[in-house]
């Protein structure tokens, strides 16, 4: 199985496809070998039909299937003909996921039934669909399996399949279609993932083979003391830990999960080999635990870990635990794929879980921790999740939790990363939860339909966790955040310890900064009570159901809120709204609800440039859309951008809202012009050092505003921007009537000037003897364009000299 760094970034939006990544553009969610393909961006056939939540609408008080799908949305096949299907983009894929749902049986437990699959037409084979480890109850009477008691929620299953016969190719039309044979009741087709999946991998060099020691790869016998037997046998060897291609049991005999301390652990790839945790159901004792546990210098990869788990229960009587979990130092994780587990709880220093996969999880996808009491090997340093993918999670798709523990002497976490993961249709909690820390980076993640909470929530872990003392949140896309769990949920929420908390007087402190968040069930970016110090910038908020940026009642402290653009309303919507305006004092800077009131003159006006790369073309430097941007071809200077305001303007400022701001200087000049031929420089900043977005004020008037970038610190970047925001007002039209030259002689100088409405006309000179004639040799003063009088200083025993005002058209 090859790592997900040699394949695609998916941008998970309706039906998903290969996007390109324009240089220096900001790629979001993870690079996988798979492509996902929604339902309801199908074909639809045999009278199928789309099941759908509208962001915007209601949103329900209870789990739904729309809510918990995939884009909030569904494909229902009911009777015998009913259809759905894809032109296959993925070259020779040979696998497939189905996300679906079929029904309960009636007295829980779940039932199995297939679906049959289709390759142009052409019947491929059956496929088994489950929902055996769907269909929960929330607050049941007796177990969450019982569908006679509480409300119905989780209903989602990923099944996955290798596909018969030769490999799809590209342009093939793959179909999910129910047959006579085909038993369920209903089918909610939510997804599909089509895959080109290599070949298994050989056994490496130096490592012992689990098959050596008696483990069963034909899911016939429990091999659990066999795996723990080689692992052992390979820690006092110095060698790695081999599992071949196969399904093994483990955990139907003995409890107790596998130890991999200072052990690489690795497999044929995560298609291939599994470790299948098939716990007796009901365990015959309790905790029965099957988690697989790394501790220092441990690896794992291209495994796969699934386990015969019905509910949440920590090793209670439904046969759950934790995926993976990690203490010590050194470990890592990757290319692991994790289904029906509880939460992966990683903690220690200085860990990574990368390019994994995770499905149906009855806890977080993916929790990097501190642990729950003091302990030296828990302590949450510098914990990385990087290009991982996770889907239905039963809690946080992702998480960092620093928690102080019952006795508060837990230290803080620091270091932590989540980078550039994916999580979507998580059906309890939030997409992405940072729950405090110190130097806390979350970039360049997507997150999409949350079912039940926010799609990211920015605060701590209840009244024992640590507080949030400093995080960036940047470059991530949330769409579709906001469930039913309660009316507080929204795209992206931010808090602080409650009054009861250990730290009850900590601030959350965190800057906020080139985020997406779109399609919102609420609002677009809640501040919560009680303390926070937040800059927030650059984000885009498209489509907020309610608000777009609302500070909540009983908030203290301080924000910087610049940069920001919110678009598309809801009807009775506001922008931006301060309920505790008395107590957290923001300052609004160049925001886009600002800048409807200003007198900003460059707004979708003509735009060009030197060059630009595609999909940041020069229009996108003056659209007010704080989510585009445009950025020259290469790294070569200088570099220009030049709008047209149409007429000549009275111009104060400019303000210029760069790419890369912290991290970068422009060295720059604003050049002004009435005819886009001769240049007056207004602004020199070719010395820039600042890293921050520049306001440059200035008097002058003119047509033609031009910014040349001249260079960048550090080197290597391309000019770019995201705004130029040119403010003035307009000069009255230009006349083309004739007019007169007035002169008023004083000593020495003569005051040359012209009519008001003659701004743009340019001031000619020559010096030619009276009987040459006057039709050659003329001479534009420079700068004449930019005003109506002049003071001329003669030699009078020089001779004649001559004036004309010539027409801008001329």
């Amino acid at each position: 199985m090859t790592g997900f760094k040699n394949s695609f970034r998916l941008f998970l939006l309706g039906a998903l496809s290969l996007c390109f990544i324009p240089n220096e553009a900001l790629a979001v969610g993870a690079i996988t070998p798979f492509t996902v393909l929604e339902a309801e961006a199908g074909t639809l056939a045999g009278g199928a039909t789309i099941r759908a939540f509208t962001p915007g609408s209601p949103v329900p008080s209870a789990p739904t299937l729309e809510l918990e799908a995939s884009g909030l949305g569904y494909v229902l096949l009911t009777n015998v003909g009913h259809s759905v299907s894809w032109t296959n983009p993925v070259a020779g894929a040979n696998v497939i996921v189905i996300r679906s749902s079929i029904p309960d049986a009636s007295n829980g437990g779940g039932i199995t039934a297939t679906i049959n699959l289709y390759v142009d037409g052409a019947f491929r084979q059956s496929i088994a669909l489950s929902s055996q480890q769907s269909w929960n109850y929330r607050n049941s009477t007796t177990t969450p399996d019982d569908p006679n008691g509480g409300m119905p929620w989780h209903f989602y299953n990923e099944d996955r399949a290798f596909i018969t016969g030769a490999p799809v190719a590209a342009g093939s039309i793959i179909m999910l279609q129910r047959d006579a044979a085909n038993t369920a009741s209903f089918y909610n087709i939510d997804s599909i993932d089509l895959e080109p999946v290599p070949p298994p991998r050989t056994q490496p060099a130096n490592s012992l083979s689990v098959i050596s020691y008696g483990a069963d790869p034909s899911f016939t016998s429990d091999s659990k003391t066999a795996i723990q037997t080689c692992i052992n046998a390979a820690r006092s060897q110095g060698k790695t830990v081999w599992i071949p291609a196969g399904k093994f049991m483990v955990n139907s005999l003995a409890s107790g999960g596998l130890n991999l301390a200072g052990v690489t652990v690795e497999g044929a790839g995560m298609w291939y080999s599994t470790i299948y945790r098939n716990v007796p159901l009901p365990p015959p004792t309790t905790p029965w635990r099957s988690n697989v546990q790394l501790n220092t210098n441990s690896v794992l990869r291209d495994v796969s870990i699934d386990s015969n788990s019905i509910y949440r229960d920590i090793g209670g009587g439904s046969g759950d635990d934790y995926g993976i979990t990690a203490v010590g130092n050194n470990w890592l994780i990757e290319r692991v794929w994790v289904q029906h587990c509880d939460a992966n709880w990683l903690s220690g220093s200085n860990g990574m879980i990368r390019d994994s996969r995770v499905a149906d999880s009855w806890g977080d996808g993916i929790n990097l921790n501190n642990g729950n009491t003091p302990d030296s090997s828990k302590l949450g340093i510098s914990l990385t999740a990087s290009n991982n993918f996770v889907r239905g999670s039963g809690d946080d798709g992702f998480a960092t939790y620093s928690d102080a523990g019952a006795s508060g002497a837990n230290l803080q976490m620091q270091n932590t990363k989540i980078l550039n993961n994916t999580s979507i249709a998580t059906y309890w909690a939030n997409g992405i939860r940072v729950a405090g820390g110190t130097n806390v980076i979350v970039q360049g993640n997507l997150v999409d339909s949350v079912a039940a909470n926010n799609g990211m929530d920015i605060s701590v872990f209840g009244d024992t966790g640590n507080p949030l003392d400093s995080a960036l949140i940047t470059g991530n896309t949330i769409l579709r955040g906001g469930g039913w769990n309660s009316t507080d949920r929204h795209g992206m929420r931010v808090g602080s310890p409650s009054s009861t908390a250990i730290f009850s007087n900590a601030y959350t402190m965190a800057t906020i900064t080139n985020n997406v968040i779109r399609d919102s069930l609420r609002a677009g970016l809640k501040i919560s009570a009680r303390f926070e110090t937040l800059t927030v910038s650059h984000n885009v908020i498209d489509h907020p159901a309610q608000q777009g940026l609302w500070v909540a009642p009983s908030v203290t402290g301080t924000g910087l809120v610049e940069y920001n653009s919110v678009t598309n309303l809801n009807a009775g919507q506001v922008v931006f709204k301060n309920d505790s305006a008395a107590t957290f004092a923001v300052t609004l800077i160049s925001n886009s609800w600002q800048l409807v009131i200003s007198n900003l003159l460059s707004q979708g006006h003509p735009a060009t440039a030197d060059s630009s790369q595609s999909g940041n073309g020069a229009s996108n430097g003056n659209d007010c859309d704080l989510g585009t941007r445009w950025a020259a071809n290469n790294n070569l200077y200088p570099h220009w951008w030049r709008v047209d305001l149409g007429t000549n303007c009275n111009l104060n400022s400019v303000t210029i809202d760069w790419f890369g701001t912290g991290g970068r200087s422009y060295q720059y000049k604003i050049e002004v012009s009435a005819n886009d031929v001769n240049y007056v420089t207004v602004v020199d900043k070719t010395g820039n050092t600042s890293q921050a977005d520049t306001t440059d004020t200035f008097a002058t008037t003119g047509r033609y505003v031009r910014i040349t970038v001249t260079g960048v610190v550090p080197s290597g970047g391309n000019a770019s921007f995201y705004e130029c925001l040119v403010h003035g007002n307009v000069v009255p039209s230009v006349s083309l009537a004739p007019t007169s030259i007035a002169m008023a002689a004083s000593g020495d100088t003569i005051a040359l000037s012209w009519l008001a409405d003659h701004l743009g006309w340019r001031l000619q000179v020559q010096t030619n003897a009276l009987g040459t004639g006057l039709g050659t040799n003329w001479v534009t003063l420079p700068g004449s364009d930019f005003v109506t009088s002049t003071n001329i200083t003669i030699n009078q025993p020089g001779g004649a000299v001559f004036y004309r005002l010539v027409s801008p058209q001329q």
